[in-house]
């Protein structure tokens, strides 16, 4: 076994088809994922993600260890995927200087669409936004600043942070034009396998290898039908080691206590509507800057 940094990270944003985006790469003969899809290392001190043990001031040394490959593996991607690095700074100052020069992919999603997902998913699949908040009382927090979700900036600030153009300008003025990808959620719905081969040609991966590659979503928001049962899972999950047994583990719970989570409701859906026009600005700075087709969007 040997050990060695990434060249290519996914570094946003949430909720945008980045953990099922990873699997896909990953499963790619000639590429090699982490041992945990998002390390964190790269986090901010202060942010509920941050690992005291396991940060860049431990040295790139320790970053290494989430990249062990077998010695018969000769990958031409290594990677691994924190959504939330968009938004760091550390991360902003560390990554484009690795000495790999890892290109970045960010994959962006209608903003009222991720801030709903994002919504749903730290009130159902976990417990940092409690289970009796509405939607409509939960845009009212945050943009009010009327509540702190227990630390977790991601759920503190999801207006501002699915401005995307604030923090993709930053990015781009530190790394080169070829070593970024700016891509849409709405691209990888409408065709998933056309989605992976542009991404995969971008990393010199060949795209043949999935055309007949079967596409396993991972990491979808659901409902919890105990929520006993839930609590116990959110408790048991971050302690125990990632591997085989914890994804069988991960499967029994799913199929046991979970169901697909419904869609937004009839006042959801105003409210996602109302929300829209807070991003028309961003949205067309996001598109003019990076040649996108937002108007799905509006």
């Amino acid at each position: 076994m040997y050990s060695e940094l990434p060249n290519l990270i996914i570094a946003g944003a949430p909720k945008a088809g980045t953990s099922s985006v990873h699997n896909w790469i990953a499963d790619h003969p000639q590429a090699h994922g982490s041992t945990e899809k998002e390390t964190y290392y790269f986090v901010d001190q202060g942010t509920h993600m941050f690992r005291e043990n396991a940060n860049i001031k431990h040295g790139l040394e320790r970053y290494k260890q989430y990249f062990k490959i077998s010695k018969l593996e000769k990958p031409t991607i290594i990677l691994e995927s924190t959504p939330s690095y968009m938004y760091n700074q550390a991360a902003l100052k560390y990554i484009p200087d690795l000495p790999t020069e890892p290109k970045c992919l960010f994959i962006l999603r209608e903003p009222s669409e991720q801030i709903y997902s994002l919504y749903q998913y730290f009130k159902n699949n976990w417990n940092w936004i409690p289970h009796n908040i509405t939607f409509v009382e939960y845009l009212n927090s945050v943009r009010n600043k009327t509540a702190s979700y227990r630390g977790n900036e991601l759920a503190d600030n999801a207006i501002s942070y699915a401005k995307y153009i604030d923090y993709l300008l930053l990015w781009r003025e530190k790394l080169d034009e070829e070593r970024m990808m700016v891509l849409t959620f709405d691209e990888l719905k409408r065709d998933e396998k056309e989605f992976t081969k542009k991404v995969a040609s971008w990393l010199s991966l060949d795209p043949s290898f999935y055309d007949t590659y079967g596409f396993p979503r991972d990491n979808e928001t659901y409902a919890a039908k105990s929520t006993n049962l839930q609590k116990l899972n959110i408790a048991l999950r971050s302690r125990l080691p990632k591997g085989r047994m914890y994804n069988w583990l991960k499967s029994i719970y799913r199929q046991v206590n979970t169901s697909k989570s419904k869609g937004p409701s009839g006042e959801e859906k105003n409210s996602m509507e109302e929300l829209k026009n807070e991003f028309v600005e961003a949205n067309q700075r996001l598109a003019d800057t990076f040649d996108l087709d937002l108007r799905g969007w509006s």
